[in-house]
């Protein structure tokens, strides 16, 4: 573990991550790796790794930095541009739209 966790933390302070972390996002058991930017406005992104291959397949952002996800882009096809979008339009901490590239 400890390892891994060096690891991590090496990898993640190199790709400009404020914290790297190991956990299970998806809920199959095995631990994925989050990525942790806090930008300068305020807001909050999230990098998820879930299939351990360095490239994020999913990307939440906290846009006003309140705790509360308000965007969420995913990588379907791990091709590394995100396929899937889903956004809270107004801001109520609730999913409003869902969009999919075809």
């Amino acid at each position: 573990m400890q390892t891994t966790l060096t690891t991590s933390l090496l990898r993640g302070c190199l790709m400009g991550f404020d914290e790297v972390h190991k956990m299970d996002i998806t809920g199959d058991g095995t631990e994925d790796t989050v990525g942790v930017r806090r930008n300068e406005d305020g807001s909050v992104e999230y990098h998820v790794d879930v299939d351990d291959d360095g490239t994020a397949d999913l990307l939440a952002v906290d846009t006003d930095g309140d705790g509360v996800i308000d965007q969420v882009l995913i990588d379907q096809d791990g091709d590394g541009k995100y396929d899937t979008a889903a956004v809270d339009l107004n801001g109520d901490g609730t999913i409003d739209a869902v969009a999919e590239k075809e």
